[in-house]
């Protein structure tokens, strides 16, 4: 199955724990997410910074490990009706010994499933008005 880019349905929200995920980011306003149901992975967009390029904080679920990712995105329109996003990874915040240790092992097959969440998120809206996106990767 793929990712789809969806708000996050009540049940999920108490199955995943994540008012008690959302503790760990201040004015977090995380109610969407992309979900790989089959695989149990997510992706969920929690805080960012105003200014562009845009320092986007996420939590990534990976194989029931939780990882707190900071990424910098800046977004361009191509051709009128399609958008390009490009993406930069700045930083994991606090993984934790096993957590580490699980990115350290399988950091490929982690990050090829993080660029697959961060297509279907696209640009973070629900309703996108632009036909097409594109996105670019410098991890």
């Amino acid at each position: 199955m793929a990712f789809i880019y969806e708000r996050i349905p009540e049940q999920d929200i108490t199955s995943y724990g994540l008012r008690e995920i959302d503790q760990q980011f201040p004015m977090a306003v995380a109610s969407r997410w992309a979900i790989d149901r089959e695989r149990d992975i997510y992706l969920r967009y929690m805080t960012y910074e105003r200014e562009q390029p845009s320092h986007k904080n996420f939590s990534f679920f990976w194989k029931n490990n939780l990882f707190r990712l900071c990424l910098a995105s800046e977004g361009h329109s191509l051709d009128g009706d399609k958008w390009c996003t490009s993406w930069t990874w700045l930083s994991m915040r606090d993984p934790g010994p096993d957590a580490s240790k699980v990115f350290d092992t399988h950091r490929d097959a982690i990050l090829i499933d993080l660029k697959d969440a961060l297509r279907a998120y696209r640009d973070g809206s629900l309703n996108p008005t632009y036909v097409g996106h594109v996105a670019q990767f410098d991890f």
